[in-house]
């Protein structure tokens, strides 16, 4: 009996275990489950970029930065940008040296903010080992330190000059825009064993001072001189290994004689492309051995110079004793002929020892109505074409007469004449005074094999947005634009200038902003 009553109070305690253990694993089952619905509607709330793996948020991040300049230092763009998303962003822009490889320094933006020095350091410590990107700027009004009110100006330009100097033998791209002498001075000692391309934009006395631009690595350099001191004596004494360079950029107020360049391409074998300043013409004191330069694809001369042409005497001797068997552009402002014709035919020559060339400025007034056409005919591989008119009287001189657009799109009308042309542009035109001539080239040209792709005319300042509408109407334009061809007539108008206060983008051109 007593055994009994034993083994049923061992049942008894058995059960309520039992009892409070299955409770209890209910309760872990409602806790999972409450848990798990609790974690998917987290999840769901976590966008999808913060799900992806540290590494490529990173690639991620790099792709976010400016391609055609440095990084900035305002938190509008990338990288500062990015740091302001959140905590686990932020660790991870810190964490990416290629993120900080570029930088913009405008000295008079950052020299308004102590803060802003250091952040430059900061800035340049963060990209670790990888070759850096460096652009400067430096303005006029902290360009000189002697007054009191300067002092705070000169140790901040100091310290701010230290900073990158610190990190010279990582440059690969740097940008100088009108450096002081005492800023290139400060420069002097420093080695750049990786530097690929420079620009120098200021005076001649500064650039002088520069020798860690002598080294191999070197291909890319572009000098912009502001002083009017003259470039020939001077321009092959800059420190350059020359024989190495690929591209060539060179603008100056004063220009660069006809005999001077010569010399400098005779330096340059290796030249890919080159953009010039203005050529300033003279006769030759002897005849230069012919240079030859068998990888040029690229000839020059900037834009910003619109107002300084080259005299077609000179282009006849630059085409005569350089040979540009691989020349593809051909981008030059060429003076008017009109006291000289028998230098119009330049461009022949141009057409017989550079067959390739394919896109190709011409200024009307540097061509006769004689040498325009011999010119087009030479030009068998030319696909676009940019034309300059100009407002001149026209004129007759022994036997020459100045060309017109009515002239030129006659020629083009003929497909012996650049039989592969595609595009066509002309600035600043006057001289077309034809309908008819207008619409035969628009159809002998869309009827080649190589059908024209684009026609584009801005007209001149006394040309009305009427006159352009009796050339060719808003349903002659659809029409050709169905066809296949793009096709605009516009009017020049004025844009008024304004005032840009400093901020992060100052030193940068418009498009890059």
């Amino acid at each position: 009996m007593k055994k009994l009553k034993i083994s049923a109070w061992t049942l008894s305690r058995v059960q309520k275990s039992l009892l409070v253990s299955t409770n209890a694993s209910a309760s872990c089952l409602r806790s999972e489950r409450k848990s798990k619905l609790i974690l998917t509607h987290k999840k769901a709330l976590i966008s999808h970029p913060r799900r992806l793996p540290a590494d490529i948020v990173q690639e991620i991040f790099i792709a976010c930065l400016p391609t055609t300049r440095n990084a900035v230092m305002s938190t509008q763009e990338a990288p500062l940008l990015l740091c302001r998303i959140c905590s686990a962003w932020r660790r991870i822009a810190l964490s990416a040296p290629r993120l900080w490889a570029s930088l913009h320094v405008p000295f008079d933006f950052v020299l308004q903010n102590e803060s802003r020095i250091s952040a430059v350091a900061q800035w340049l410590q963060r990209s670790a080992a990888c070759p850096i990107s460096i652009s400067v700027c430096q303005d006029e009004w902290n360009r000189w330190a002697g007054d009191a009110e300067d002092v705070s100006s000169s140790i901040g330009m100091d310290a701010l000059t230290r900073s990158l100097c610190a990190v010279a033998g990582r440059w690969r791209h740097v940008k100088f825009d009108d450096i002081s002498f005492a800023t290139a001075q400060s420069l002097r000692e420093i080695e750049s064993p990786l530097l690929e391309s420079v620009e120098f934009i200021g005076g001649i006395p500064a650039l002088k001072t520069l020798e860690f631009l002598r080294v191999p690595s070197l291909r890319t350099v572009t000098l912009r001189f502001q002083d009017p001191e003259p470039l020939d004596g001077f321009f092959l004494a800059i420190p350059l290994i020359w024989d190495q360079l690929q591209h060539l950029t060179i603008t100056s107020v004063t220009g660069i004689s006809i005999s001077n360049l010569i010399d400098v391409l005779g330096r340059c074998p290796q030249l890919i492309s080159i953009h010039l300043t203005p050529i300033v013409d003279a006769v030759l004191d002897s005849f230069p051995a012919e240079s030859i330069l068998p990888f040029l694809a690229s000839f020059t001369i900037p834009p910003e110079f619109s107002s300084r042409f080259v005299a077609p005497r000179s282009l006849t001797h630059l085409i005569s004793y350089v040979s540009m068997p691989e020349l593809r552009q051909f981008n030059v402002q060429a003076a008017t002929c009109q006291y000289d014709a028998q230098t119009s035919f330049f461009l022949v020559n141009l057409g017989r020892k550079s067959p390739l060339v394919a896109d190709l400025t011409i200024y009307l007034p540097s061509l006769t109505a004689q040498s325009l056409p011999e010119s087009l005919q030479q030009l068998l591989f030319l696909t676009r074409l940019v034309v300059f008119d100009s407002d001149n009287w026209a004129w007759d001189n022994g036997g020459f007469q100045s060309c017109a657009v009515t002239l030129l799109l006659t020629v083009l009308s003929h497909t012996s004449a650049c039989p592969m042309l595609q595009e066509l542009v002309i600035h600043d035109c006057i001289s077309l005074d034809s309908k008819s001539t207008l619409d035969g080239f628009i159809r002998q040209r869309m009827e080649c094999v190589h059908r024209l792709r684009r026609l584009d005319i801005l007209f001149g300042r006394s040309w009305t947005e009427l006159q352009v509408l009796n050339l060719m109407s808003e349903t002659e334009i659809q029409s050709y634009l169905v066809q296949g061809l793009e096709i605009s007539f516009r009017c020049q108008n004025n844009t008024p200038w304004a005032f840009i206060p400093p901020g992060p983008w100052t030193g940068l051109s418009s498009e890059d902003v």
